[in-house]
């Protein structure tokens, strides 16, 4: 007899997929289960991979994130979300973060059961980015403290342990500020707009004010006003009677003679202030093409053209995924895709949008006259009344394409540390994956110095009796985060380097 093939962990798979449609109230929706970072968008969830054998902690991590999403699909509405998101990085992230605490709340109490699955799911990703070490607020993500400590006074349950950790260490903080707001959580859970106030007067109280933009509340006032207004002006104009209304078309039509008049000379004041070159610079490119010869060379730099080395026997070319172990690569991975939330919908645009700007346009050239190949059918009559009449034929001409690499250097030396290193992750992260998506190659590089003040070159110098004018002493570390042939899915972990 055969051996069965069936994975054993279908059953549960299906079963989770329709608790989870259960849960979020929609049966349309769609289940997939990926090594990719679980998510949801629009009727699409996609959720942590379970292998055969089922561990514990493959299936307390699927089923606390299959009941996170559900509860987010059906107690979120994307758009009063938007309405009231602000545009600052921290306020944004702050705003996110509580409202998945608000959701998640209000599904414990309407479902109790889902709290203790939410926990373990909070438990690993506290674990995967190291919560429980982290002594000190500097490390500790404001944000997910905010999160976890709505979650807590909502639902009254006590954190894991890492989560613990980051909200006791922002939570004295947090309280001091925001403590009167805090006050009125519990009345306004189940209403994501008086909630959304709410988280935007928490992250004003926190000092983030400035990143709130304009109230949309305030802004809709405005708009109302002037409909009103401009309803009024309306209503006036209509009863001024039929004599005041030819009247003022004839007006009109004298105004709009004399402006079109100044608007006229205007613009043939400007065509002609304008020189040739200032026109050749405005004109655009056809769509699809593009220059038959590259632009000419930069001139060099202004550094010295004297620049020496005295020693590249210890400068090192190394791979980023050699200079740290996976876990540590895995870590540091999902600390960046945290950063890379609000930017989740980015690459697709922006591909698009490069797709149409850069991609070459394949047009089609044509040899004809020749003795086989493809009919012409511009040469058909010809062969209807004499078949036998040769060069009726044509070829297609091969087009070149020119292949293109597109370097990414990052500077990784001690200056760039912290929030700047962030921003050349996050971009090059961002850069590769649109320029992948149309079909252009890219590598992301980095350099640094191996070891402060100098290193081994330096020691040689020093050795040798500290010759006059070395020039660099330095030993130089190159990283390769990613080669121009490696696809950006294997590659992806070391960016968090």
């Amino acid at each position: 007899m055969n051996k069965p093939t069936d994975n054993p962990a279908d059953p549960f798979k299906k079963a989770l997929a329709n608790a989870t449609k259960v849960m979020a109230d929609d049966c349309d929706l769609t289940i997939s289960y990926s090594v990719d970072p679980a998510g949801i968008s629009g009727d699409a969830v996609r959720l942590p991979q379970v292998s055969r054998r089922m561990t514990r902690e493959e299936v307390l991590l699927a089923r606390g994130t299959a009941d996170a999403l559900a509860l987010r699909h059906k107690f979120h509405d994307e758009g009063l979300h938007a309405r009231y998101a602000p545009p600052g990085d921290m306020a944004r992230e702050l705003y996110e973060a509580m409202e998945t605490a608000r959701c998640e709340a209000v599904g414990a109490r309407d479902m109790p059961g889902t709290a203790s699955n939410i926990d373990s799911k909070i438990a690993a990703d506290a674990q995967r980015l190291g919560y429980e070490q982290i002594t000190s607020t500097a490390d500790a993500p404001l944000p997910a403290a905010a999160g976890y400590l709505i979650r807590h006074l909502a639902t009254g349950r006590d954190m894991p342990a890492g989560a613990q950790n980051v909200m006791n260490l922002w939570r004295g903080f947090i309280e001091e500020q925001a403590g009167g707001t805090l006050e009125n959580l519990q009345d306004i859970l189940a209403d994501q707009g008086a909630f959304a106030k709410f988280a935007r007067r928490i992250i004003e109280d926190l000092g983030y004010g400035d990143q709130l933009g304009d109230d949309p509340d305030t802004a809709d006032d405005e708009d109302q006003d002037e409909a009103e207004e401009t309803g009024e002006e309306q209503d006036e104009q209509e009863s001024s009677g039929d004599e005041d209304s030819d009247e003022n078309e004839a007006e009109a039509e004298a105004e709009r003679s004399q402006d079109e008049q100044q608007d006229a000379s205007q613009a043939q004041v400007s065509m002609d202030d304008m020189s040739d070159d200032e026109m050749d610079e405005q004109t655009d490119l056809p769509d699809g093409e593009a220059p038959l010869e590259p632009p000419a060379p930069q001139p060099i730099s202004d550094a010295d053209p004297n620049y020496t080395v005295y020693n590249t026997a210890f400068d090192e070319e190394i791979r980023a995924e050699d200079l740290a172990d996976p876990i540590e690569l895995e870590r540091l991975r999902a600390y960046l895709d945290q950063q890379l939330e609000p930017l989740k919908g980015a690459v697709s645009r922006l591909a698009n949008k490069l797709q149409r700007r850069l991609q070459a346009q394949q047009s089609r050239s044509w040899e004809f006259d020749r003795e086989e190949g493809i009919l012409d059918a511009g040469r058909l009559a010809r062969v209807v009344a004499n078949p036998t009449m040769p060069l009726s034929f044509k070829v297609e001409k091969d087009t070149e394409f020119r292949d293109t690499v597109v370097t990414l250097l990052l500077d990784n030396s001690g200056s760039m540390r912290g929030r700047p290193i962030s921003i050349a992750a996050i971009c090059a992260d961002v850069l590769a994956r649109t320029l992948e998506r149309c079909s252009v190659k890219v590598e992301i590089l980095g350099f640094t110095t191996r070891a402060w003040k100098g290193g081994q070159s330096r020691e040689a110098w020093l050795a040798e009796g500290r010759p006059q004018l070395p020039g660099r002493l330095n030993d130089l570390r190159h990283i390769i985060y990613k080669s121009a042939d490696s696809p950006m899915r294997r590659t992806r972990d070391n960016l968090g380097l």
